[in-house]
């Protein structure tokens, strides 16, 4: 590892984000070689003896991760149900990974994995618009009046969710396939829309974040990202 801030050094040590390692080296709980760190130091991982709270701080290999995740399975690393968790999915040397945003228990689909606090905040943060794909089996059919009012926003805890696109597949007598673009998430956000305008969500599978996709993944199925994916996500979040 080459000479990094200070703020950058503590963040790759644990699931924070360089502004919270900014806040504690402000409060005056980071030191460098003994000497009260100040926003903007330089370190050498390897020469320098960094502390937190006294305590010796060593940065940790940084882990970008795709997982298929199954219906049935919790987005958390313990459930106090004992249903079936990720955790149970991540190989052990990928410890100290946490989830980018959620999906439903019955839902299934991409969700990203990783210990980088910065990219796991701005995938998340409506404010970098990250676009995630959905597709979303609904029932009874969706006409344009009900996919037009989820696309425009609906009221949602006091206030009207972002613009969204959404797309009708096909439909039969018994439903609708839709596929749904969003750039923020509410809780439960695709199930409260639907049964806003009257429908309800059968299946939901997310097939996309940014510019990743499951392509060639199949349930349960976790990968480390490419460099280049890597590169990708970084390249889209400097646009906003």
């Amino acid at each position: 590892m080459t000479r990094i801030r200070i703020n950058r050094y503590i963040a790759a040590s644990g699931a924070i984000s360089r502004r919270r390692a900014d806040e504690l080296i402000l409060s005056g709980r980071v030191r460098i070689n003994g000497k009260k760190a100040v926003p903007g130091n330089i370190v050498d991982p390897a020469a320098d003896e960094v502390c937190l709270d006294n305590k010796k701080v060593t940065s940790q290999e940084v882990f970008y991760l795709a997982l298929y995740k199954p219906r049935f399975v919790v987005t958390t690393m313990s459930d106090p149900q004992g249903r079936p968790c990720i955790l149970d999915l991540i190989p052990k040397r990928f410890q100290g990974v946490f989830p980018v945003g959620r999906l439903d228990f019955d839902a299934e689909g991409l969700l990203l994995l990783t210990n980088d606090g910065d990219l796991a905040h701005s995938i998340h943060h409506p404010r970098f618009h990250v676009p995630k794909v959905y597709m979303v089996k609904v029932t009874p059919p969706a006409g344009l009046d009900a996919t037009g009012r989820m696309e425009r926003g609906i009221i949602l805890d006091g206030e009207r969710t972002l613009p969204a696109k959404v797309e009708t597949i096909h439909s039969t007598p018994e439903g609708s396939l839709l596929r749904i673009t969003l750039v923020q998430g509410v809780k439960n956000q695709i199930k409260r829309m639907a049964e806003a305008v009257g429908l309800r969500v059968v299946s939901l599978k997310r097939t996309r974040v940014g510019p990743l996709t499951l392509k060639g993944m199949s349930p349960g199925q976790i990968r480390e990202l490419s460099p280049s994916e890597v590169g990708s996500l970084h390249k889209l979040l400097k646009k906003h």
